[in-house]
């Protein structure tokens, strides 16, 4: 989102607290993700946050760390960093090239 707005400017900062709050409901804060239709459960599962919030409820109802639920958290955030650490460094590129650097500012 950082990118979008160094490339966009702070008009992308609307779209990027949107994602945010479209995205809440899919990473299953208020209710487990077995609840999802199954299309959904699937892109439930792409988002680290669900890993964690499922391990959180385990723990509180079962009393039972589990810690694979964990890992795959922690192996989707690294990936999903290396991706976003490219997109930014294009979009910053990008920046560069058409000078909107210069012309951000609140």
């Amino acid at each position: 989102m950082s990118g979008l707005v160094l490339r966009n400017g702070l008009g992308a900062e609307t779209f990027a607290w949107s994602i945010m709050f479209l995205l809440l409901p899919l990473t299953c804060v208020y209710y487990p993700v077995a609840v999802l239709p199954d299309w959904l459960q699937v892109v439930a599962w792409l988002l680290p946050p669900t890993y964690v919030f499922e391990g959180m409820r385990e723990l509180l109802l079962e009393h039972t760390f589990r810690a694979d639920l964990m890992l795959h958290a922690l192996a989707l955030n690294a990936g999903y960093f290396a991706v976003a650490c490219l997109a930014f460094l294009g979009l910053l590129n990008s920046a560069r090239r058409q000078g909107s650097l210069l012309q951000t500012g609140e």
